[in-house]
């Protein structure tokens, strides 16, 4: 049974197309000369400095997210490699390269290269260095969280019927008669087939907007907990209660 890899590139601005084309050469004899694995896909950032965080580089964080929703697919033959020229391709910053190794063997994939040391000592200080940085960057993130939340902002996409101005939540005012429409159609027991065919919402969405609490509230949650209040979309008066006789003609 063949082993699935995928390849990953990185060429600075002091890179020639020359240099992305010899990685990806090297890369794919190394491992045809192996044998048994099957390259799935290459990914390729281009201009991008190794001193540059793994999270902000575009061709890295398509990777994480085919490597995540790969393995998601295909939990008996999922991504089990990536494959570089050097190791120095994921970061010439060696806590950045062991955090890209604890990211990735978190996914169950592990680094490889074609160009590398077997020494297992190294490896594990690459490790070390990794969960380290994994976890700077962790607390990093929950301060800029906390500051968002003690500013009022918000932190993810806005809920549909919503629109950001200056990092807070305001109504959609184009929306807001289409969520009223909906949301009256939920009180008069309309199935999710037929809302979804006339408004073409997905059920899922359907199903989230129907018991988010921001919508009737104005509560904005994270991670369970109430964190801000902001206007709610339905309002006093929006919804009609309706008697079972009015459904019969």
């Amino acid at each position: 049974m063949h082993v699935n890899v995928i390849c990953y590139v990185r060429v600075s601005t002091a890179d020639q197309t020359s240099g992305r084309d010899t990685q990806i050469d090297v890369i794919e004899k190394k491992i045809q000369s192996l044998g048994y694995r099957h390259i799935l896909e290459t990914f390729i950032d281009e201009d991008v400095s190794g001193d540059s965080h793994i999270e902000e580089r575009p061709g890295f964080k398509s990777l994480l997210s085919y490597v995540k929703e790969f393995n998601k697919s295909n939990p008996g033959n999922t991504v089990k490699e990536i494959w570089v020229q050097t190791r120095d391709r994921i970061s010439r910053n060696v806590d950045m390269l062991g955090y890209a190794s604890v990211v990735l063997r978190a996914n169950g994939v592990e680094i490889r290269a074609t160009e590398e040391s077997d020494e297992m000592l190294v490896t594990r200080i690459y490790d070390m260095l990794g969960e380290e940085e994994l976890k700077k960057y962790k607390l990093k993130r929950m301060y800029g969280i906390k500051r968002r939340i003690q500013d009022n902002k918000i932190m993810s996409r806005p809920p549909l019927g919503y629109i950001i101005n200056d990092g807070k939540l305001e109504i959609d005012e184009e929306m807001r008669p289409k969520l009223i429409e909906i949301f009256q159609m939920f009180e008069d027991n309309e199935t999710m087939s037929k809302i979804s065919n006339k408004f073409e919402i997905p059920r899922s969405t359907l199903a989230y907007l129907r018991k988010n609490p921001i919508y009737r509230t104005g509560e904005y949650y994270w991670k369970g907990k109430i964190v801000y209040q902001v206007e709610p979309v339905l309002k006093e008066g929006d919804l009609i209660e309706r008697d079972e006789d009015d459904f019969y003609y």
